[in-house]
């Protein structure tokens, strides 16, 4: 097989075995699977070892967020020369069916200038409710939105190119995902929509494999870190005043639905404008760094 598959868990011993049994079931051998543990606590640590068991190989490391933990992931395969060809990556609560792994491998026979593919994502709390088909970036404020599900029913292409994927279950070309790498400013999400952004700067491509099933436990993302890693993601790659009207818009939109819906918590927009500040610090850190670099 050429494909290295990194599964990173956090925390989570109890969702790790169906998903680690989920890849094998999917004819993803052992010795191709590498688990990158940062749990925090020395008893999922503990256990996170117990699954992995004597065949499965287990890299613990500080938790440094996401991002971190597979770029540590892909340094270690890298320096034991054992990189494959295409690296799939896998939070440690995605169950992919049978046939996934094979469809999102498939598909870059296709066209060398398709860098990642990934899944229909389903929600594995409802029995029919889709997470995530791709996304995009509204055209105005560039906010990373999903495609609606009933998108999935008109689709009839072997893929879909797309903005940008959700990051809980991606297949990469191993060199572009070595040559661009996970952005580890931003800890945990965002990081898949930052570097799939910079692979379609490139005309590399970014595909949804609609036959490709896997399901996914998922809450959602915090509203500190919608803040914080909106004004990044909008600093980056377009303005630090697009971040603004970016994080502004989001906040009302959270108030708006706990006001006239019902919906989330009267804390959510207080708490994006926590990220939003903890952004705009972060951001001046980093401008203050590269100007002292520069003298």
């Amino acid at each position: 097989m050429d494909v290295s598959v990194i599964v990173v868990h956090h925390n989570s011993p109890d969702t790790l075995l169906p998903t680690l049994d989920a890849l094998l079931s999917s004819g993803v051998p052992q010795d191709a699977i590498l688990l990158v543990d940062n749990s925090s606590a020395p008893e999922d640590r503990e256990q996170a070892t117990s699954i992995a068991g004597s065949n499965i190989e287990i890299l613990h490391v500080d938790n440094r967020g996401y991002a971190a933990a597979v770029n540590e992931g892909l340094q270690h395969l890298s320096h034991n020369s054992s990189l494959r060809t295409f690296t799939l990556i896998s939070t440690h609560e995605s169950l992919p069916a049978p046939r996934a792994t094979g469809q999102l491998r498939a598909v870059f026979d296709e066209d060398s200038s398709i860098a990642v593919s990934g899944p229909t994502l389903l929600d594995a709390a409802s029995e029919t409710g889709v997470w995530s088909i791709g996304g995009y970036l509204s055209k105005r404020l560039h906010l990373p939105r999903h495609i609606r599900p009933d998108k999935l029913m008109s689709a009839t292409a072997a893929v879909v190119d797309r903005e940008w994927l959700d990051g809980a279950f991606t297949m990469y070309r191993t060199h572009y995902l070595l040559e661009n790498g996970l952005d580890e400013r931003y800890f945990l999400y965002f990081e898949e929509t930052d570097l799939h952004t910079r692979l379609r700067r490139r005309n590399l491509r970014v595909v949804w494999v609609p036959d490709a099933v896997v399901s996914q436990l998922s809450s959602g993302i915090p509203a500190r870190l919608l803040g914080r890693n909106m004004f990044i993601f909008q600093s980056i790659h377009f303005s630090r005043t697009s971040g603004r009207f970016a994080v502004s818009f989001e906040a009302a939109r959270a108030l708006v639905r706990f006001v006239a819906r019902g919906r989330g918590t009267l804390r959510a927009p207080f708490d994006i404008c926590r990220g939003w500040l903890e952004g705009e610090s972060h951001i001046r850190s980093l401008r203050r760094a590269s100007q002292r670099g520069d003298q």
